[in-house]
């Protein structure tokens, strides 16, 4: 079986803001590149320990969040921008789709480093009505090409917002919020260990997860924190700007908006 595991940083045990942890310049970036790398390790062991698969690992941070010399042997990495917004997720077919280390959406409540793809920019992000986060979009992603999404580990916010819209997802919580840049943590080893445990369980009980579709046409509403960034939508057709610096992009094609539409391209 195939298997592709999409990365981020911000739901990662250990760490807690974006200031000290999330970028190049940050002073404990390194630490927390290794952090997640050695996340990834564990649910890749973990899906390893249930038979002979092949597993594709996505650095899904922007600034890069694996440290590839780390990597697990057995992982191959996709790596570096530019990339298509699909990441690859159509080379072949994959069996299942999983998240490690994914943060909440913006401003939700009890979450710790939550954000909508931009943590400076964006208000909120909506389809059809619905609020969506990254973990969303992302499951959307893998259900374009028919791969259903079976986990997703993260602080407790995260969990609970993928629970919400794959209710038989498989979850693994490593830490939970005490403000937007605090967290309890898990010691890191135990959550490598539960990580490990969790993703072989989800491998053996993915059967009956469907892949996270929703149906067309698709409107999306952006809101952001100032109208500085509508500029991008002012001239597309597929637009509508609307009071409170928001955005309605309207599509029939959800790998359009997921692609491009969004972007304001």
């Amino acid at each position: 079986m195939r298997f592709y595991i999409m990365t981020d940083m911000e739901g990662v045990s250990g760490i807690v803001n974006f200031d000290e942890y999330c970028s190049p310049e940050s002073k404990f970036y390194e630490k927390a590149k290794r952090l997640t790398t050695l996340e990834v390790n564990a649910a890749v062991e973990g899906i390893l320990s249930t038979g002979t698969h092949e597993i594709v690992v996505c650095d899904g941070h922007g600034h890069g969040a694996i440290e590839i010399e780390l990597l697990h042997k057995e992982a191959s990495l996709i790596m570096g921008r530019p990339l298509e917004l699909m990441f690859e997720m159509g080379d072949g077919h994959f069996n299942g789709f999983l998240m490690v280390g994914q943060h909440a959406m913006s401003n939700a409540p009890d979450a710790n480093l939550a954000h909508t793809f931009d943590h400076v920019n964006i208000v909120s992000l909506s389809i059809n009505g619905e609020l969506i986060g990254e973990s969303g979009v992302n499951a959307l992603r893998a259900g374009i090409f028919d791969i259903p999404t079976i986990y997703l580990s993260g602080d407790k916010a995260a969990c609970d917002e993928i629970q919400k819209i794959i209710p038989d997802i498989h979850t693994c919580l490593v830490k939970h919020a005490i403000k937007p840049t605090s967290a309890v943590c898990l010691q890191p080893e135990k959550a490598r260990d539960k990580i490990r445990e969790s993703t072989a369980h989800a491998v053996r009980n993915m059967q009956g997860i469907k892949p996270y579709k929703i149906n067309p046409p698709y409107e999306a509403v952006f809101e952001f924190v100032n109208e500085a960034k509508l500029a991008n939508y002012s001239d597309k057709p597929y637009c509508k700007i609307l009071p409170g610096n928001k955005v309605c992009i309207h599509t029939g094609d959800l790998k359009e908006l997921l692609t491009k539409n969004l972007w304001g391209l």
